[in-house]
C-alpha cells in the first residue's frame, strides 16, 4: 500500500495542530515567541548538548523572529516545526515537527525536545505518537523517521516507547555541532505498519484542530 507523490504540497488541508488530554501540539503563531524564549533561557547549555539552534535564541525578538519564520514555512509545507503546550495551564514545554518533508516518497522525519520542567512523565512520547498519527492521517506520507545520535539514549527510548520500530545503526554517518564524528540510531514506521501500530500504541483521546481559514 503506497501513497501517491505530491506535486503541490502548499494546497493539502492541514490541521492546525493535533491534542489528546494533557498535551496541544500545533504550528508556531504570531507572539509565541515570548513562552519560547522564557522556557528555553534558563536551559540554553543544557539543550545544546544535542542541538545547535539554541544559541541563536539570545533576545526575546530572536524567538519571536523564530515563530514566525516557521509559521511561514509550515504554510509552504518546506519545514515543519509546531509546538508543544500543556493541554490544562497552556504553558510552553518544548517542540516538535518534521524536518523537511520529501513530498514525492512521500516521507518526512521527525525531531523534538521538551524543556527539563517536562521530562520524565511520558510526554515526549505521547508527543511522538501525536507525530505519528498526523503525518499519516494528515500529511500523506508512507514513511515516517526518526534518528539519533547513537550515545543519546533518552531519545531513543523516547522512539522506542512511542513504538517506532528501530531500523538500524548507521556508523560514523556524521559531524555533529560539537565537531566530533557521531554514530546516528534509525527508527521507523511506514504506512503498512500503521493499522497494528494504531492499535498497539495510538492515542486514544486523539484530535485535530481545524484547518486554518
Amino acid at each position: 500500500m503506497n501513497r501517491p507523490a505530491i506535486a503541490q504540497p502548499e494546497l493539502l488541508p492541514l490541521a492546525e495542530g493535533v491534542t489528546s488530554a494533557r498535551i496541544v501540539l500545533r504550528r508556531y503563531r504570531v507572539g509565541d515567541g515570548a513562552a519560547l524564549f522564557e522556557a528555553l533561557a534558563p536551559h540554553r547549555e543544557e539543550l545544546m548538548q544535542w542541538m545547535e539552534w539554541p544559541r541563536r535564541h539570545q533576545r526575546v525578538e530572536d524567538s519571536e523572529s523564530y515563530a514566525r519564520r516557521m509559521h511561514a514555512e509550515f504554510t509552504l509545507r518546506r519545514s515543519m516545526p509546531m509546538a508543544i503546550f500543556d493541554a490544562e495551564s497552556h504553558r510552553y514545554l518544548g517542540g516538535a515537527g518534521f524536518h523537511v518533508p520529501d513530498w514525492n516518497t512521500p516521507k518526512v522525519e521527525i525531531g523534538y525536545f521538551l524543556v527539563p520542567s517536562a521530562r520524565g512523565t511520558g510526554i515526549a512520547s505521547d508527543v511522538v505518537r501525536l507525530q505519528i498519527h498526523y503525518a499519516f492521517d494528515q500529511m500523506q506520507v508512507n514513511r515516517i523517521w526518526g534518528a539519533c545520535d547513537a550515545t543519546n539514549a533518552a531519545s531513543a527510548g523516547v522512539m522506542r516507547r512511542a513504538g517506532m520500530r528501530e531500523e538500524g545503526l548507521l556508523r560514523a554517518e556524521q559531524r555533529d555541532h560539537h565537531g566530533q564524528v557521531r554514530d546516528t540510531r534509525m527508527f521507523g514506521l511506514i504506512l503498512d505498519d500503521y493499522p497494528g501500530w494504531t492499535t498497539a500504541h495510538g492515542v486514544a483521546d486523539l484530535r485535530y484542530l481545524p484547518v486554518p481559514a
